[in-house]
């Protein structure tokens, strides 16, 4: 972990992932559905900036590094992480028991406390299908803290200095099966990445002119 003290809460480290061929989380008889956006945000102008570019090109060669395939950022993908990052930065969710994996109840997706435990790993797995055209799940890695700011190179070193966020990064562990939608977004001192298996029916995402 490089020593840069204003980032002392990366994201949990374990990701849980959804069983494939069932759904991820079995809700309770007596629970309560949180209120889900009627329909997606269009996500075709979703575009990087020049330092998400940087972190896609660096994640791309770090992976490159380990013989394997690059990734492509995808405007679905983009749109989640950007969104994210921009929450985290403005209205903190993360705080207290709460980590990086948290949403507000500022915006026009399900709000959620997500903890070590995972038990609101819906939250997260859903978050693609609640903000944009992409209906696969999402898989989130998270560096930052609130103030100041995060560049490209600190958010992959900050990564790499995690073995689970690592393991997502370069298809180690559990996270075998090939990342074929990906985005990054960094907003103020966050930056975060997302990450799914299935194709992004949105495209390519473009650098912002």
């Amino acid at each position: 972990m490089p020593s840069v003290p204003e980032y002392k809460r990366p994201g949990s480290v374990k990701l849980p992932q959804a069983p494939e061929g069932s759904k991820p989380v079995t809700k309770p008889a007596n629970s309560v559905t949180p209120a889900q956006p009627t329909s997606a945000p269009a996500t075709g102008g979703a575009c990087m900036t020049a330092e998400e570019k940087k972190l896609l090109d660096l994640i791309n060669n770090y992976r490159r590094s380990k013989g394997l395939p690059t990734l492509n950022a995808t405007r679905s993908m983009v749109h989640v992480a950007q969104t994210h990052a921009k929450d985290l930065a403005e209205n903190r969710p993360a705080s207290g028991s709460c980590n990086m994996h948290s949403w507000s109840a500022k915006g026009k997706w399900s709000a959620c406390c997500y903890t070590s435990d995972h038990k609101k790993a819906a939250c997260m797995w859903k978050k693609p299908a609640e903000l944009s055209a992409y209906k696969g799940n999402g898989f989130e890695i998270s560096a930052g803290s609130s103030g100041g700011s995060i560049d490209a190179a600190t958010a992959l070193r900050v990564w790499q200095g995690s073995s689970g966020h690592n393991a997502v990064i370069i298809n180690g562990g559990m996270w075998k099966k090939p990342w074929n939608a990906f985005g990054v977004g960094i907003y103020r001192g966050y930056a975060v990445g997302w990450f799914g298996h299935e194709a992004d029916s949105a495209g390519a995402a473009a650098v912002c002119k």
